[in-house]
């Protein structure tokens, strides 16, 4: 049973001649990585054979942009280990000792080779091409004895199929070299990216370990590394008929740390490791008379301004906030803190690029109705009604919408907890039409000492479903809020009773159910008076 020793490391010195030994080489390689939003937290194995006695351990290749301070050493082993310290040194390489650039420079080296593979194709078939013109140049010159007409009929065939089937070849070759170029002029540009940049560093992490006996051992390196980032996005399949909903949680994944990220273990996690965890301390808030501030122009009048002192403590307190500066998303302004493991292994190279990971699948049902507000859009909506049934917590991010397979456009996901509900509107329907109409618009007067302004006003919304089956219709509009006490709003009738009336806001709502093929009209009216002489303004 391998026996596990965990050592959490801050920069501890080593004796000296323990480094000034000769260093073990290890190969490491990634295997978990924690993202954060802005930083990650990476975890990479390695398994070392070990004598008796005190060994270094090098692991080298290590990203230059690396968070010394917290690196973390853990080993298993089925004999006692003991880690005596680490020490952490910074190798400065040409690009062409990077990893990424000798990668880069053999990718370009095989495709050079291709190309000059095609060329020399082209050569023979141009060499071929060349022998039968020259055949055909000696035969109209009739250098040659006589040849009877059937030869000269096979030889010219002859001569036109092959010229047809190396004019085919050249083209094919042509083709093939065409596409080379864009993978070529590609391939220099990351190369010649990396060669500009003067020098390339890395880091390389010293272990110091005693082994009572010869033993193996199997190390764990973790730290935290800048560059790296995620952000939540959805894919959403929504079925109108039946309000059934596929929600594909998927997070967004971008690295540029120096390294890539092959085949590991993934976790996302929406906390902030960087914040200082220290509680603010208050500090005293003075109360003392302003001081009086020269005139800018007597100042001017007798010379230049002397330099500005110091500022008092009172003034001093003003500038210096108490809270954190620290830019926070929308779900750390909450105070929650959730993590997510991706299921399958998975790959992030250090490009900069979002790669996408997916999170979880949530099969969700919820009630499909329509809403329209036709004062302000002639177009009715769908609308289905959820709830996060899921333990996941949805974060902020940009959904991707899909209904009945057409994809409808994009919206916006809200922080929504586990057990709350939530509104995912799908899109228009044009197979429901909407008409608002201005039937009245009548301004008039009224009293004889207080002459005062009327203004009448009466709409109609026509409404028609043409759908296969009965619809769930809510239709909205609203009643002008007078804010004046000599503004007065008189509320007039109404063809159908709204189900709500909002006297704060002054929004009506009207709920209805619509069988397929019929039309459905609403009537209302309202009046808006003000002493004469003055002028209103506002959306009425």
């Amino acid at each position: 049973m391998l026996r596990i020793l965990p050592v959490v490391l801050s920069m501890m010195g080593v004796c000296g001649p323990a480094y000034g030994d000769e260093s073990l080489p290890v190969s490491s390689s990634v295997s978990e990585v924690t993202v954060y939003p802005d930083r990650a937290r990476v975890t990479r194995v390695a398994a070392a054979s070990l004598p008796i006695g005190t060994s270094v351990l090098e692991f080298s290749g290590l990203p230059a942009t690396l968070d010394e301070s917290s690196i973390e050493v853990s080993a298993a082993s089925d004999a006692p280990l003991t880690i005596e310290g680490i020490d952490v040194r910074q190798e400065f390489l040409s690009s062409s000792a990077s990893p990424k650039a000798q990668e880069l420079e053999r990718q370009l080296q095989e495709l050079q080779d291709q190309k000059k593979s095609f060329q020399g194709q082209k050569d023979v078939c141009e060499r071929k091409r060349e022998f039968f013109r020259n055949l055909s140049t000696g035969l109209a010159k009739g250098d040659k004895e006589p040849v009877n007409l059937e030869d000269i009929r096979k030889l010219y065939a002859f001569y036109g199929e092959e010229i047809a089937n190396l004019s085919e070849s050249m083209l094919s070759i042509e083709r093939n070299e065409r596409k080379l170029d864009p993978e070529i002029d590609r391939v220099k540009r990351e190369l010649d990216a990396l060669r500009s940049a003067a020098q390339k560093s890395q880091r390389t992490l010293l272990v110091s370990v005693k082994a009572q006996v010869a033993t193996k051992g199997e190390f764990m390196v973790r730290y935290m590394i800048g560059n790296a980032s995620w952000s939540s996005s959805y894919d959403a399949r929504v079925d109108s008929g039946t309000g059934k909903v596929e929600l594909i949680y998927n997070a967004l994944v971008r690295q540029k740390t120096g390294e890539d990220w092959n085949n590991v273990r993934l976790i996302l996690s929406t906390a902030q490791p960087g914040r200082n965890g220290r509680m603010p301390e208050l500090i005293p808030s003075y109360v003392d008379y302003r001081a009086e501030q020269p005139i800018a122009a007597a100042r001017a009048e007798f010379g230049p301004a002397a330099p500005m002192t110091a500022p008092n403590e009172a003034d001093q307190a003003k500038k210096e906030p108490l809270q954190s500066k620290e830019a926070q998303t929308e779900v750390q302004r909450t105070g929650l803190s959730v993590s997510y493991q991706v299921g399958l292994p998975v790959t992030i190279p250090g490009d900069g690029q979002a790669h996408r990971a997916n999170v979880t699948l949530l099969n969700l049902t919820g009630s499909p109705e329509y809403v329209t507000t036709p004062k302000l859009d002639s177009a009715v909506y769908l609308k289905v009604h959820l709830e996060n049934t899921s333990d996941a917590q949805l974060l902020p991010g940009p959904v991707s919408l899909f209904r009945d397979g057409d994809f409808t456009g994009t919206l916006v996901m809200n922080l929504t907890p586990p057990g709350s509900d939530f509104d995912l509107y799908a899109g228009k329907d044009d197979s429901i039409k909407v008409e608002r109409k201005e039937l009245v618009d009548k301004r008039s007067e009224t009293g004889m000492l207080n002459r005062r302004e009327i203004e009448d006003r009466r709409y109609q919304i026509s409404l028609q479903n043409f759908r296969s089956g009965p619809i769930k219709l809510s239709v909205y509009d609203q009643l002008p809020v007078s804010r004046n006490a000599d503004i007065v709003v008189n509320q007039g009738s109404f063809s159908d009773k709204p189900a709500t009336i909002d006297k704060d806001s002054g929004k009506l709502t009207w709920d209805f159910e619509l069988p397929s093929k019929v039309k459905k009209v609403i009537e209302f009216n309202y009046s808006v008076e003000w002493p004469k002489g003055k002028e209103i303004v506002g959306g009425y």
